[in-house]
């Protein structure tokens, strides 16, 4: 008697099913919000792997220390032994992932892997299935990668880029096919990139050659009308130019994150916003040479939390106003967020000649160490006029809370309000204490232009009512 392939398999799973010593109570469920990492402190003297990142702050073998959905690990395969919907759900993920050394990806960190990353991708992306597919980026491997495109819309509606292992940026200038952007993401709806991995950005090569302002370098990792992405538990390191960029992203959410460069290392903030809107970003530790965060124009509902900054440029609205142009940013809050040996702390940055407004910005829960410029407003941010400039215009400041701030600064100075002619309204200044790290020196206030309240503040602010 012959049986049929399908009736077979029936009744192979039916058995499994009604098994009594299977169990589904054995399997390891990894719930979807996974706690975040704590990367710890980096300092001068910290000591370095061979990819000059910072074993103190990121800990080699940390990324296969967290249990994820991988379907592929030893867990999940011992699971998929004892219990018959596990060996399904299994199943399922496998016809869902695309891995991209079956593409032909090498990870050797010398071979280019870009063909083989952009061959996983358009076979995932081009996918009928709706159910969320994977693209994995395996660990213990380093995957060498040129300037390459994701490009969306994909099929499916939520895309998970998992980068379990390192990505590197070739070492050679000379080898770079856009040298404006490196690993870019654009119009890719439902996208999550995580994993646990490194993106190495290979950046010293740049800032020797290329590192003045009118050089071409490229962002490491670049968003651009990505409607809800989040980006989390990755190492991005020693990027040519900025780390990250978010450019017309509406609802992005980004957490867990390390960016780690130089404090010498040229423009390399940790994370640029434009034009962008309900943006999160939460729960990060940036050390860079420039902004940790740069909030620039056309942004607006922007919260920021949790976040280590330091060594860099604090984090900053702007600049605004650039070359005479219309700008502007509002409802934005920043709030518990540490900054130590920071050149700035929270900076709004405007350039005369500009217009448009920087409004509805909240300061909040701010510590810092050994900050200079702890608080700062800005308003004649590189002044370079010229013929076609109208120099009695500027970006109206406005709506600015700083409330239950502390610690110390690097000097003297702890507060600088600099407004230009159309001066800064309605500033507040509730429960502020910041005191000169410099011994047996007071610390003091600046101000020019600025109008609004102070109350509870040290040092005393003068041009504000009490």
């Amino acid at each position: 008697m012959k049986v049929s392939l399908t009736a077979t398999v029936l009744v192979l799973v039916i058995w499994l099913i009604a098994s009594p010593n299977h169990s589904c109570s054995a399997r390891i469920v990894v719930p979807d919000d996974f706690d975040l990492f704590d990367y710890g402190a980096i300092h001068d003297n910290t000591q370095t792997d061979d990819e000059g990142f910072s074993k103190e702050a990121f800990p080699e073998g940390w990324e296969t220390g967290a249990k994820t959905r991988d379907s592929f690990n030893r867990t999940n395969a011992h699971t998929e032994e004892n219990d018959p919907q596990a060996f399904l759900e299994t199943w399922e993920a496998k016809t869902n992932t695309f891995n991209v050394v079956d593409y032909g990806a090498v990870g050797n960190g010398l071979v280019d892997d870009t063909k083989a990353f952009l061959e996983a991708w358009g076979a995932m992306c081009a996918s009928s299935t709706q159910d969320t597919l994977t693209l994995v980026v395996p660990q213990g491997k380093r995957f060498l990668l040129n300037a390459v495109a994701f490009e969306g819309p994909c099929t499916a509606s939520k895309v998970n880029f998992q980068i379990q292992g390192s990505i590197v940026a070739p070492n050679n200038i000379g080898a770079w096919t856009n040298k404006e952007m490196w690993i870019q993401f654009s119009k890719v709806q439902g996208l999550s990139v995580n994993g646990g991995g490194r993106i190495n950005g290979n950046g010293a090569v740049w800032w020797k050659a290329c590192g003045g302002e009118g050089c071409q370098r490229p962002t490491a990792l670049h968003f651009n009308k990505c409607h809800g992405f989040q980006l989390s538990r990755l190492a991005i390191f020693n990027s040519p130019k900025n780390h990250i960029s978010i450019c017309s992203c509406n609802g992005p959410r980004v957490f867990g994150l390390l960016i780690w460069a130089p404090k010498d290392s040229p423009n390399t903030d940790g994370i640029d916003i434009s034009q962008s809107t309900r943006v999160t970003i939460q729960s990060s530790h940036i050390a860079t040479g420039d902004d940790c965060i740069a909030i620039n124009s056309g942004s607006s509902y922007i919260k920021i939390r949790d976040i280590k900054c330091g060594p860099g440029h604090g984090i900053s609205i702007g600049s605004l106003g650039q070359h005479g142009e219309y700008s502007q940013v509002e409802e934005v809050q920043v709030s518990n967020c540490t900054f130590k040996g920071t050149t700035n702390g929270v900076r709004i940055k405007t350039w005369e000649g500009g217009s448009g407004y920087a409004r509805k910005i909240t300061f909040e829960g701010i510590t810092f160490e050994d900050t200079k410029n702890p608080i700062i407003i800005d308003q004649h941010y590189f002044a370079k006029p010229t013929s076609a400039m109208d120099m009695s215009k500027s970006v109206q400041v406005s709506d600015v809370t700083y409330r239950n701030i502390n610690g110390t600064c690097a000097d003297e100075k702890a507060i600088t309000l600099a407004c230009a002619g159309g001066g800064c309204t309605n500033i507040v200044m509730d429960n502020v204490t910041i005191k000169s790290d410099l011994p047996n020196k007071r610390s003091y206030a600046y101000c020019d232009n600025a109008h609004g309240t102070s109350s509870f503040s040290v040092p005393s602010v003068p041009c504000l009512s009490h």
